[in-house]
C-alpha cells in the first residue's frame, strides 16, 4: 500500500511540475536564393496584414523592415514588435492543390519547421517539396510551400526559391 501511496505521490509531483519551454533559436531574417527569376532572389519574408491576426507571407528587398523570425523547436514565429506570438503556418493541402500559401498569424502557429544546413525549410512528412514564389494579388511576391503529391505546373512568372536563414 505504501508502494502505491509512493507512486501515486511521485505521479502528481511530476504532473505538477511546470516543464519549461525550449529557448528559442537565435533570430534570423528569411532571404530568397536559386531562384530562376534574378527579380526574385535576396527579398525578405516579412507579414503583409490581410486581416485581425492574420497575415500573408510576401517578400521585400527591404531587409530593415522584415521581421526576425526563431524557431522554438520546430515552430517558427516572427518577432512583429507585439505582445502576442505571431506563429508560421504552412495551410494545409485541402483543395488538391500543388501549392499552398504559407502565412504569419497571431497564435501558436504550427510545428515542423527547421534549419538545415542553413536553408529554413518545413516537414516532408506533412507533404512538403519546396518553397516557390509568385506574383499574386498584394502587388509582392508571395511565398507558398509546394505539395510533394502533385506534379505542379508552375506559371513561368513564378519560381522555386530557397529561404536562407541569415543571421
Amino acid at each position: 500500500m505504501k508502494l502505491l501511496a509512493s507512486l501515486a505521490l511521485l505521479a502528481a509531483s511530476t504532473l505538477a511540475t511546470p516543464v519549461a519551454p525550449r529557448a528559442p533559436t537565435k533570430e534570423f531574417k528569411l532571404k530568397t536564393t536559386d531562384s530562376t527569376i534574378s527579380e526574385f532572389n535576396n527579398l525578405y519574408l516579412y507579414s503583409y496584414h490581410t486581416g485581425a491576426g492574420l497575415s500573408d507571407g510576401v517578400f521585400s528587398s527591404n531587409a530593415t523592415a522584415a521581421p526576425k523570425f526563431s524557431l522554438n523547436g520546430t515552430t517558427a514565429y516572427a518577432d512583429l514588435g507585439t505582445s502576442f506570438l505571431w506563429g508560421v503556418e504552412v495551410n494545409g493541402d485541402t483543395n488538391y492543390a500543388a501549392w499552398e500559401p504559407v502565412t504569419i498569424n497571431a497564435g501558436q502557429g504550427e510545428a515542423e519547421f527547421a534549419i538545415q544546413d542553413g536553408n529554413f525549410v518545413y516537414s516532408e512528412e506533412q507533404g512538403f517539396a519546396g518553397w516557390l514564389v509568385c506574383p499574386w494579388y498584394h502587388n509582392a511576391p508571395q511565398l507558398f510551400a509546394l505539395i510533394k503529391y502533385y506534379d505542379p505546373v508552375i506559371p513561368s512568372s513564378c519560381s522555386k526559391v530557397t529561404l536562407k536563414a541569415v543571421y
